[in-house]
């Protein structure tokens, strides 16, 4: 019970998380401009991100998510979506770590080290791809957050209608983004009961309390499906979304800044591929 005047406590269950997820995309300053558009733009910058070895454009890749971003929600990410992108980066920089120890024995090495039975060894070479790995994840996960927090998955749905993806396809994908949000529910009040009998406290404990939920998640998740679809059928669901307010469809000028963007930023990669050496300016070599 909370006193006179005070505020009540905001669940943080996936149900919140994808209210905010839809709430911060449907106030996007970017939610009127053609979904199809938005696709094509972001596949053509990540696809010349990826054809160019140039730093460069991975950093102006960056550049241009980070601006979109804060054009379209003023930098703003729920936190799920947080927690997601901060365990990314966190593989990103164990795998990006690995890539540069197992270089090639045939160059010059700038450091080396055994332990156990691995052997260690980097070069310029090795350091220099592995920062370039990194940056092009990075700005390749700014493009894409500016695409989610700026296209409800309805819209997308009709976006991928508009060239001729099957209606059962597009129905899936809305349906798998609503159900992902009921099991992230179900694991939040699976882990906040654990937590209150105290199912973390010790390693031991604490992975095998982990195991368990995560056993108790598949295992119910066939049953939340089914009463999922009750809801469905009860709310008159019959196998598609309506969307009352369609977006725009994308013209020719949409087709038109993604090529230019590609173009220029093909051309921007062609031209400065090593001019930055990462391991130059850390190792000095």
């Amino acid at each position: 019970m909370t006193g006179k005047g005070a505020k009540p406590r905001e669940k943080a269950s996936g149900t919140s998380e994808h209210i905010q997820m839809d709430a911060l995309a449907y106030s996007s300053r970017m939610l009127h401009w053609p979904p199809l558009g938005k696709l094509l733009l972001v596949i053509s910058v990540l696809v010349v991100n990826i054809m160019t070895d140039s730093v460069i454009t991975a950093f102006a890749v960056m550049a241009l998510g980070l601006i979109l971003m804060a054009y379209s929600t003023n930098m703003r990410i729920p936190f799920i979506l947080g927690v997601f992108i901060a365990e990314a980066i966190l593989i990103l920089i164990i795998a990006c770590g690995i890539i540069s120890i197992n270089g090639d024995t045939s160059q010059p090495c700038i450091w080396s080290a055994d332990f156990l039975w691995m052997d260690f060894y980097m070069t310029s070479d090795s350091f220099n791809e592995a920062w370039l790995v990194m940056i092009r994840a990075i700005a390749g996960i700014t493009m894409m957050m500016a695409f989610a927090t700026s296209t409800p998955i309805p819209h997308l749905a009709q976006a991928l209608r508009q060239i001729r993806i099957p209606d059962e396809i597009c129905e899936i994908v809305v349906l798998i983004y609503r159900y992902a949000f009921l099991l992230l529910e179900r694991l939040d009040t699976m882990w906040s009961a654990a937590s209150s009998r105290l199912g973390f406290s010790g390693f031991r404990r604490t992975m095998r309390t982990t195991a368990s939920i995560a056993v108790g998640i598949f295992t119910s998740s066939m049953n939340l499906a089914d009463k999922a679809q009750v809801s469905l059928e009860c709310r008159g669901y019959r196998g598609y979304f309506p969307i009352w307010n369609r977006p725009k469809k994308a013209g020719v000028g949409w087709v038109a800044i993604a090529v230019v963007t590609f173009v220029l930023l093909y051309i921007l990669g062609t031209h400065t591929e090593g001019v930055i050496d990462f391991a130059g300016i850390v190792f000095g070599v």
